[in-house]
């Protein structure tokens, strides 16, 4: 298909200047498919595999390390093995406390909004006031109210521990409509007056001894102090994810009341403590989690690690961002203009090396910007890349294949049909702007036609003219000559274009003496019908020509023109006054090669023709016999 677009591009040179709308009409289609695809973008169709392609660069980064200050203890299986089935005693919590004493900050990722044992109660709520920097967490229901609206409730902990506790924030997380965690709510302003914040941002307000009331949004910042967040509308925050479940550091609960873990471990870092048992349901997909399946080895995170993800997100001021939609379109629209300056015309296999080579780009640049915590789309561009190619690949057929019909046609007007496929195959052999080259040009004429066609019907006339030229066009074909033009009783061709012969003047002379052949099978069978005999003048001349396309784009011949047609055809004219039908002119000879085809001719004379200077010699057929007297009938030309 390559040569297909080559030929229709070619074929359009000398028309494009007469069509001011074509390049805006080439680009109609792809407009109209990224602007189709924009629309489905924000539809939303496109998220599924936009988050998916999202979490694909987390997982192939693979898990980084978050470092040691976030600390995740543990209630789990062994736990439980150990202390007991939950829910514990509140003294245990006591005693977990006293034993995280040294700790920066202690966050409960566990609900205490029912009262149990009065004395247990007491006990922890005490504890909580002794340690200083306990955050405990909240959270939303949601019900319907008399009118059918939906209303946030929130659930806090029992006064008596919210009293001594640093600081308190709710623990709903946000999934996306697949389900996984990707943002994460950091504060709420539906319930309170003031931001309230989420359980992560209580702890970051705690670990800088500042609350709720410190807490500013502005900009589309969430600013914590010394730390900030990105938000969206919706108060929410893109953190990062260090990788699959158990990537923080987690200690077995039970481990720190027995004391395996010395307390200066836990010197001035910010411990999360919470569940991490399937019992608790307490578990949430993550952009690591790839399977339920426990070979996978990235199984659902608790919900306390994801809440430490958030936490060390503060800490390294480590948060993604989405690009806006208006930067995604005009990417899109970047990947329109190049997909198909680099597919249009080239072909399938060209085109699909630039789309190759414009994926990876694409793939390049969309991780460059993830590694500098920019979100930006690639499943819609990748899909726009792969439509331009398949629809501008296809248009290019379609239009090739339409421009080769209708080459196909223009040139089976001149030239044979397997000249014409030999185009077809190799284009680049053709120039139809116009292009300069050596060819042998002929012109024939019948001698005495006039008064042949005296006191005839004219129908016997046009019916012995259309056998006569038959018969020239077969021979003028079969040799690999171009038939220009019918001149009455007489034609043009030219051999050497639109396909180069090296041996062009041995074709026309060739034909010329084909022509005389054919000539007398003709007059023979016309002579046996009581029919006047014809004779054929042929004059032959080679020399360099502007050939290509002539006339207007909705009619056009391809022709040639320059000094040399015209010497062509006084030549034939000079076959009057060297009584013989066949001459060539010195230029054609001059260019034979040495052997039978030169030898053939021999030198007629010289005669000086108008619109030349000098005298221009010719040569006729030395070996058939070709001379004829010269009518004195008022019709002779």
């Amino acid at each position: 298909m390559l040569n297909k677009s080559v030929l229709s591009n070619a074929s359009n040179n000398e028309t494009n200047s007469s069509h001011p709308n074509k390049g805006w009409s080439e680009w109609r289609l792809p407009l109209f498919i990224v602007l189709l695809l924009q629309l489905i973008v924000l539809l939303g169709i496109m998220e599924r595999p936009e988050m998916s392609l999202y979490d694909a660069w987390f997982r192939l980064q693979g898990a980084t390390d978050p470092g040691q200050q976030v600390v995740v203890v543990a209630m789990d299986e062994s736990s439980i093995e150990r202390i007991g089935p939950p829910a514990w005693p509140r003294t245990i919590h006591a005693q977990l406390l006293d034993k995280l004493a040294s700790a920066k900050i202690v966050a409960f990722d566990l609900t205490f909004g029912a009262a149990k044992d009065p004395q247990q109660d007491q006990a922890f709520a005490d504890a909580i006031a002794a340690h200083g920097n306990v955050i405990l967490i909240s959270k939303f229901y949601f019900e319907k109210d008399e009118n059918g609206d939906i209303i946030q409730i929130p659930e806090l902990p029992l006064e008596e521990f919210a009293a001594h506790a640093a600081g308190m924030g709710f623990a709903n997380m946000p999934t996306d409509p697949d389900q996984v965690v990707r943002h994460t709510t950091l504060i709420d302003t539906n319930s309170f007056d003031i931001p309230y914040p989420s359980f992560a941002t209580a702890i970051i307000l705690a670990s800088q001894d500042l609350s709720y009331e410190d807490l500013t949004v502005d900009d589309g910042y969430l600013q914590a102090g010394d730390y900030k967040a990105p938000l969206d509308a919706r108060h929410q925050a893109m953190p990062t994810f260090w990788g699959a479940r158990g990537t923080f550091k987690t200690i077995s609960y039970a481990d720190i009341l027995e004391g395996k873990i010395t307390p200066d471990y836990f010197q001035d870092k910010i411990v999360l403590v919470g569940s991490t048992t399937q019992d608790e349901h307490d578990y949430f997909s993550t952009p690591y989690t790839t399977s339920n399946m426990v070979k996978s080895g990235a199984l659902e995170t608790p919900g306390v690690e994801v809440h430490a993800a958030v936490v060390q997100s503060y800490l390294s001021h480590s948060w993604y961002q989405r690009v806006g939609k208006v930067l995604n379109f005009l990417f899109l629209l970047l990947l329109t203009l190049l997909t198909v300056k680099l597919v249009a015309g080239r072909g399938p296999w060209a085109g699909l090396l630039g789309v190759l080579g414009i994926s990876l780009l694409t793939l390049l640049t969309v991780y460059l910007l993830w590694k500098n915590h920019w979100w930006l789309n690639l499943a819609a561009p990748l899909l726009l890349i792969f439509l331009l190619y398949v629809i501008v690949t296809a248009s290019d057929f379609v239009r090739a294949e339409m421009q080769r019909r209708k080459t196909k046609a223009l040139f089976s007007r001149y030239v044979s049909a397997d000249i014409v496929e030999q185009l077809m195959a190799d284009p680049a052999q053709m120039a139809l702007g116009g292009k300069k080259q050596l060819v042998t040009i002929m012109f024939s004429d019948i001698r005495g036609f006039t008064a042949f066609s005296e006191n005839k019907d004219p129908v016997d006339v046009i019916q012995r003219l259309n056998e006569y030229l038959t018969a020239m066009t077969e021979s003028i074909l079969k040799h690999g000559g171009t038939l220009d033009k019918y001149l009455g009783d007489g034609l043009m061709a030219f051999f050497g274009a639109p396909i180069f012969y090296p041996d062009h003047v041995e074709r026309a002379v060739a034909v010329a003496r084909e022509i005389q052949q054919k000539v007398s099978e003709l007059n023979r069978k016309w002579e046996a019908e009581g029919e006047v005999p014809l004779l054929v003048a042929v004059g032959i001349n080679t020399g360099p020509a502007v050939v290509g396309n002539v006339g207007s784009p909705e009619r056009m011949d391809y022709t040639l023109i320059g000094e040399d047609v015209n010497l062509a055809s006084r030549v034939e004219a000079l076959t009057k006054l060297f009584s013989t039908l066949v001459l060539v002119s010195e230029r054609s000879y001059n260019l034979l090669p040495e052997g039978p085809v030169k030898d053939s001719l021999a030198y007629a004379g010289e005669e000086l023709v108008k619109g030349f200077t000098h005298p221009i010699k010719v040569y006729a057929f030395a070996d058939m016999d070709l001379h004829f007297e010269k009518s004195r009938d008022q019709g002779f030309k």
